[in-house]
């Protein structure tokens, strides 16, 4: 298994970065072990430049070292992800605020979209959209973002993927948002019409491994989306994560968990909830 890994590794980190940074990322690695259970907890970011070298060091080695690869959920297809969203379309979108709909149209203009893109959607689906095409055309991509390349790499090497959440179920928290809160989020993607410098940030912080300074970055956007969007985002799923990885912690084996970094900071992360459980968790990196 692990040669395997390691040959999948090699092959990523020699023909599919298209660059080589003078100096490798260094994220956050924290690692939870018993007498026969390693659990390595990883956080990500969602999306990132092609030839962003965060894929070394104790993470390649931990990546390396696992039988099991555990992400929020399983890699998606374009289909499966039409279908998972058709599912949570609201049958009758209730309207806008007038100022509020303005303002999405002629954003929704202003970035290409039709003219009725966003009719007959939730306001958390037009705001996750309109926030990712900036980000896209300044060369931000999931597809070398951790979750996937990670994916790929299990896919390669036969190590098991085991997701936390469902596709449906994740996108399910985001339709059940209260309106207030679905509108708010879409009016401060509205009022910051260039989002790449605070993703640029964002990604800066994550890679030295800075996790005070990112959790301050990530707080600000949880606190502004107001405690609605926190419970249902951060504070439910850390608590159903942390009880399902003490489970494994008494099954034995090696298992890499690879989680939005947000979930591994501050007084609610995953790590202080398996604390409280008494599992020990310590920082590798």
């Amino acid at each position: 298994m692990i040669a395997r890994v390691v040959a999948a590794l090699l092959g990523w980190l020699t023909l599919a970065s298209p660059i080589a940074a003078p100096t490798a990322l260094a994220p956050a690695l924290w690692v939870a072990h018993d007498g026969d259970t390693t659990i390595w907890l990883f956080g990500t970011v969602h999306l990132v430049r092609a030839g962003t070298p965060w894929l070394t060091g104790p993470v390649a080695r931990a990546v390396a070292d696992s039988d099991v690869l555990t992400l929020e959920i399983a890699p998606t297809t374009p289909d499966s992800m039409a279908r998972a969203l058709v599912k949570v379309a609201p049958v009758r979108p209730a309207p806008l605020p007038p100022e509020l709909d303005r303002r999405l149209r002629k954003r929704a203009h202003d970035l290409g979209f039709p003219a009725q893109a966003f009719d007959a959607t939730d306001p958390w689906f037009a705001a996750t959209t309109l926030a990712a095409q900036p980000l896209a055309r300044a060369g931000y991509s999931p597809a070398p973002a951790p979750e996937t390349l990670l994916a790929r790499l299990a896919d390669r090497s036969g190590t098991t993927i085991e997701p936390l959440e469902t596709l449906d179920g994740q996108l399910g928290i985001f339709a059940a948002l209260p309106r207030p809160a679905q509108r708010t989020m879409l009016a401060r993607v509205l009022d910051d019409p260039d989002p790449v410098p605070a993703m640029d940030r964002i990604v800066a912080t994550w890679g030295k491994g800075d996790v005070a300074t990112l959790g301050r970055l990530l707080a600000s956007d949880m606190d502004e989306a107001g405690p609605a969007v926190r419970a249902a985002l951060l504070d439910r799923r850390n608590a159903a994560w942390a009880r399902t990885i003490a489970g494994w912690m008494r099954q034995g084996g090696k298992r890499f968990v690879a989680v939005g970094a947000g979930h591994l900071i501050g007084p609610g992360s995953v790590q202080a909830r398996l604390r409280a459980m008494g599992v020990e968790v310590r920082r590798m990196q």
